[in-house]
């Protein structure tokens, strides 16, 4: 039984990893920061009504707080 999707994203801090989960009437992302010597607690918490708009804030914020190298 599939429970959620997990998207990585590889930042110069670490690795972000998102697990996506569809719920009963709503979505919701944790998001996580590996790195060494980070706590592995959740950094940030997304709800919203569909998957897709979930996906879509977990990008955005994802690119404002570990945004990729220029």
């Amino acid at each position: 039984m599939k429970t959620g999707r997990l998207l990585k994203f590889h930042r110069p801090d670490g690795e972000v990893h998102a697990y996506l989960f569809d719920e009963a009437e709503a979505a919701r992302a944790v998001l996580y920061l590996m790195a060494p010597g980070h706590e592995r607690a959740p950094v940030h918490e997304i709800r919203g009504a569909s998957p897709e708009e979930v996906e879509q804030q977990v990008r955005a914020w994802i690119d404002v707080h570990y945004p990729r190298p220029s």
